[in-house]
């Protein structure tokens, strides 16, 4: 099951899971259909980055409005994996949009995080770093760097020690070690 089609279970929420499907003032729930072959892109997905490219926009009534569309969106913890879907899109949404989603979410990002059961939050801490190890583009994978030292700062203070803070995540560090000793720059920066 590849994280796209997975929706985050909420801990206060009922046993079935759904997706949020967004719309420009409203968000309704329906229940998760079974997809039969991925979409490059899922509809929430696809609507988040269309309200996040017109945060990039020079007009300051167009970001306004993503911005009044955004913020009831941002509220509910089941936006995570639609933002996490726009910044892995590689070949469907700009570097802009992308960049943009890793700073919005790096924001929001903590909130949500005790919302999250265990199973949820390594599926996503997974993703963030084979983000970071398929990343090409610089501005998105620095804001990615960025929303991994937010979850890990996160984690870090869910934990009584750093010794418990580590073993929460020891990907994380495997995943620095081994990009410290690459051979190539962009791993190592």
């Amino acid at each position: 099951q590849t994280y796209s089609q997975l929706v985050l279970p909420i801990t206060n929420a009922p046993a079935d899971h759904y997706i949020l499907q967004l719309t420009p003032t409203i968000i309704t729930q329906q229940k998760a259909a079974t997809m039969a072959t991925p979409a490059p892109i899922s509809a929430d997905a696809a609507q988040m980055a269309t309200y996040l490219a017109a945060l990039t926009q020079p007009d300051t009534n167009i970001i306004r409005q993503a911005e009044v569309a955004l913020k009831p969106i941002l509220k509910n913890s089941a936006c995570v994996p639609a933002m996490i879907e726009v910044i892995k899109a590689q070949s469907a949404d700009n570097e802009g949009t992308r960049h943009v989603a890793a700073i919005v979410l790096r924001k929001r990002i903590t909130g949500h995080m005790s919302k999250f059961d265990a199973a949820a939050r390594s599926v996503l801490k997974a993703e963030l770093l084979s983000i970071l190890q398929t990343e090409n583009s610089r501005p998105v994978r620095n804001g990615v760097v960025a929303l991994v030292a937010t979850v890990c700062k996160a984690e870090a203070e869910d934990g009584t020690d750093l010794a418990q803070a580590a073993a929460s995540w020891p990907e994380l560090f495997q995943f620095i070690a081994a990009a410290a000793g690459d051979a190539h720059p962009e791993p190592r920066e």
